[in-house]
């Protein structure tokens, strides 16, 4: 019958097929082949962390300040698991802190992302949206006509005035500039 350790992890010895293998190697057998392939296998991981390619675990606390930066411009954890392809249950908990380490790839794939990576659909301030809005409210632009070169079906403005998402204030901003500059 196999046996379990207490990880819930089956032993090396149970795992290991044969002389010649790190495996068995760590499973206890230190015959010359697998003394060699334990060796092989540290000369590739020493190899590797010359080459900037070390992958051990690092403290997250930097990797959590940057992603509470990126909420605060708007950069929700959505739009990090899409610019990093890492699992969302991941980035949520390196937010709460309940994941104190992390890969240092891990690590380099969230401090590589920056507000530009929010989504369309995300939600970002109104204020200047409004403020070129009613630029062009002022200057004589009617709100039919405004809505409807932002592509609204009806002839209302249809943003609100706290939030609206990263598209809507990038049409208003693309509007903005093909009058006023």
């Amino acid at each position: 019958m196999p046996t379990v350790a207490l990880n819930g992890l089956k032993p090396a010895a149970e795992l290991a097929k044969g002389c010649g293998t790190r495996l068995q190697y760590l499973a206890g057998c230190h015959c010359y082949f697998c003394r060699t392939a334990n060796s092989a296998y540290e000369r590739e991981r020493l190899a590797a962390r010359k080459r900037g390619e070390w992958n051990g675990l690092v403290d997250a606390s930097a990797a959590r300040e940057h992603l509470l930066k990126l909420r605060k411009k708007g950069v929700g954890r959505r739009a990090v698991r899409l610019a990093t392809d890492l699992n969302l249950s991941v980035i949520i908990k390196i937010y709460q802190g309940t994941r104190t380490k992390i890969r240092a790839s891990t690590e380099k794939k969230i401090l590589a992302v920056t507000p530009a990576s929010r989504l369309d659909g995300a939600h970002v301030s109104a204020k200047q949206t409004w403020r070129r809005l009613d630029q062009l409210l002022d200057e004589g632009f009617t709100k039919t006509r405004l809505a409807r070169e932002l592509g609204f079906k009806s002839p209302k403005i249809a943003i609100g005035k706290n939030k609206c998402t990263v598209e809507m204030a990038g049409r208003v901003e693309r509007l903005w500039n093909s009058y006023m500059r």
